[in-house]
């Protein structure tokens, strides 16, 4: 017998076709994403539906995402300068980015604002080190 996957989301639209099969769009929780294509890959592959109104009534609302401040902003234009790339011995952009994430023991920049650990970890790893970097190079 095989494993049942339970993936949630909610009903959209349904129409009748002509020859009386019903056709029912269903909106997926990208939480769900990876499960729903592991699942259900193939097309007309046999499926089954039920409502699960229990779901709905647990539904807790997601958590705003902390967004970015001055230093995910100065981060940010750190990350294109190819001084910061000489600095931080990295090619390009995305890896100053990775970088710094890496650093600062974060996975994205907003962190760096709402965090207290990753602001004390950028100011400490990044920031003040980078700035020693420059003024010894005579750069502002």
């Amino acid at each position: 017998m095989s494993e049942i996957q339970v993936i949630s989301g909610t009903r959209r639209a349904m129409k009748e076709m002509a020859d009386g099969t019903l056709r029912v769009q269903i909106d997926i929780d990208p939480r769900f994403r990876a499960a729903f294509f592991a699942a259900f890959g193939q097309i007309d592959m046999p499926v089954a539906i039920a409502p699960l109104v229990a779901d709905f009534e647990r539904r807790e609302p997601e958590a705003e995402k902390p967004k970015g401040g001055a230093l995910a902003k100065l981060a940010g234009m750190w990350s294109n300068e190819q001084e910061f790339w000489n600095f931080s011995d990295s090619g390009n952009a995305d890896e100053a980015a990775e970088w710094i994430r890496e650093i600062c023991l974060i996975e994205s920049r907003a962190e760096l604002d709402n965090s207290m650990v990753a602001k004390q970890n950028f100011e400490k790893f990044v920031r003040g080190p980078y700035m020693k970097y420059r003024s010894t190079r005579g750069l502002k």
